[in-house]
């Protein structure tokens, strides 16, 4: 890996100690603004209607806008869009203005067309989004789904270049915060259509309309770009030249790597980050996330649901955090984390639906016994998939000695892949246990629990449960505009989910990371990826 040279600072002039203080200035005022940040997983996609991982929308947030961004307190601010809106007819209709000077990396300017295209390809069924689902209650929705309208019936469209008109069959609470998410940026039609099944396979097969372009990569290499966009609406006031991203899975090689000053940002996961807990260089990101093993039900073993008791009460979330991670993760008491909050009594969400989860060697026996009789077999085993990342793996070596050691008779094989692979698998079905991970995008419970429900892409397990979707729909529909009585039927699905577990929650997630001194502006917060376009370097 070329990693040394990613890190330069590329000024003009020479190095003598001797020169002029005025050829110091000018080479202040030259020298390249570069950041170099470290990933830990390689860049599975960068088509809109396709990315459901963090990678994936950390780059697309940096190279694309939509209407609304997060500000730093993560509610939605205005990107794109003059202002952010209410809604009017009862909730069930937003018209939103255009700023006029969005402009995409070849020069055409970005209008409302853009967003009502990208919106109907990814609600298209022939696009495959898994994030479709994010478009329910928009006007027409079901029946495209079903392909009883074309996509093109999507309750979405411009009224002129710069107006959007946006159709719901029932109100979205959190419809200002699903507007800041990157499935909902625009695309350019034109390059779409023209780049076939080569768009958004490597940077050269897609157009930007965000503070940068993506540059250097190919559809699967380890390193890559963000070079500024000099198009973008508000080139003037972005500070960065470039931000170059290296991919590096063993945190003891990015560590070494920051402390050589060869890059600015690090995550930092387990003994690394517990190693750093003095250090000044230290950022914590708290947000709304939980890490979790999903059964896949076509799997005897996994569909049984004794044995699923067994593994939760086995898993010791608190251990898992204080004894592996280290980086500011929490213990998990149900499948949502804390962080998300009701908007009526300001009451957390988590804290409202009590502890859902229990560490019990007694029960975990009792139900390993249980399990072992419906099943028929003495001696029952399962490959648990994970990551290739240090952490991940780690997680997933835990989890097999701990549940060996607390179910006799339980063999547990882990097979670890790269990030974009087990993507795959995961999709496919091709697992019997996974280890994975869902933050928030947007603020609300609905956003963890339709994870579970029926006919949800991320429903990777294929559990099926009347009373929890009934619960789930009658939360979006029946119950839309009762803030207590929504509230109430959502912790109703949350405790369903919790009893059946189709998920074991491991954790809460937190986010460790070392940020050198220099680096100015960068802000975690608890929804969205940073947005480099507010970073400056300051030597």
């Amino acid at each position: 890996m070329m990693v040394a040279s990613l890190t330069l600072l590329v000024g003009c002039g020479n190095n003598n100690a001797k020169k002029e203080k005025s050829d110091d200035k000018q080479e202040a005022k030259t020298e390249k603004q570069v950041l170099t940040v470290v990933e830990s997983s390689e860049l599975p996609t960068m088509d809109i209607s396709k990315a459901t991982d963090v990678v994936s929308f950390s780059a697309i947030s940096n190279v694309m806008e939509g209407l609304y961004e997060f500000a730093d307190d993560s509610t939605s601010q205005p990107a794109l869009a003059k202002e952010v809106v209410e809604p009017t007819d009862d909730g069930k209709k937003y018209t939103i203005a255009l700023k006029e000077d969005g402009k995409w990396s070849n020069g055409d300017p970005v209008t409302a067309k853009d967003f009502v295209y990208s919106w109907q390809r990814s609600a298209d069924p022939k696009t495959a989004s898994e994030y479709s689902h994010l478009f329910e209650g928009f006007k027409n929705y079901e029946d495209i789904k079903t392909g009883k309208k074309p996509a093109t019936e999507l309750g979405v469209k411009a009224l002129d270049d710069y107006t959007i008109e946006i159709e719901l069959d029932h109100p979205i609470p959190y419809l200002n915060s699903l507007l800041a998410k990157p499935t909902f940026y625009p695309q350019h039609q034109k390059t779409v259509e023209e780049k076939g099944d080569k768009y958004a396979t490597n940077s050269d097969n897609l157009v930007y309309n965000g503070a940068f372009k993506l540059a250097n990569w190919d559809g699967t290499n380890i390193s890559w770009k963000y070079e500024k966009n000099e198009n973008y609406r508000d080139a003037k006031n972005v500070k960065l030249d470039e931000v170059n991203v290296e991919v590096v899975k063993e945190n003891g090689t990015s560590l070494n790597m920051f402390q050589a000053d060869e890059v600015d940002v690090i995550q930092v996961k387990g003994e690394f980050a517990q190693q750093q807990a003095g250090n000044e260089d230290l950022v914590v990101r708290e947000y709304p996330s939980s890490y979790y093993m999903q059964y896949n039900f076509d799997n005897k073993l996994a569909a049984n649901k004794s044995f699923r008791q067994a593994v939760t009460y086995t898993v010791d979330s608190e251990q898992i955090v204080t004894n592996i991670l280290g980086d500011g993760s929490k213990e998990i008491h149900g499948f949502v984390p804390t962080g998300i909050v009701n908007p009526k009594t300001g009451g957390d969400f988590a804290k409202d639906s009590g502890n859902l989860k229990e560490t019990s060697s007694e029960k975990a026996k009792a139900a390993w016994e249980t399990a072992k009789k419906e099943l028929g077999n003495e001696k029952l085993e399962f490959t648990l998939l994970a990551s290739d990342t240090d952490s991940a793996k780690k997680l997933a070596e835990y989890i097999q000695g701990t549940l060996e050691e607390g179910l006799p008779g339980l063999k547990v094989n882990v097979s670890t892949v790269p990030f974009a692979n087990r993507l795959d698998k995961m999709s496919k079905g091709d697992f019997d246990i996974v280890l994975a991970g869902w933050a928030a995008t947007f603020a609300d419970p609905y956003d963890f629990l339709q994870l579970a429900k029926t006919g949800t892409v991320q429903n990777y397990g294929k559990w099926e449960d009347a009373e929890f979707t009934k619960l789930l729909d009658d939360s979006s529909t029946t119950y839309v505009n009762d803030v207590d009585k929504r509230w109430e039927t959502l912790i109703a699905a949350h405790k369903r989910m919790m009893e059946e577990l189709p998920y074991t929650p491991v954790y809460q997630s937190s986010e460790s990371f070392l940020v050198k001194p220099h680096v100015k502006g960068l802000v975690y917060r608890s929804l969205g990826s940073p947005y480099y376009k507010n970073v400056s370097i300051e030597k």
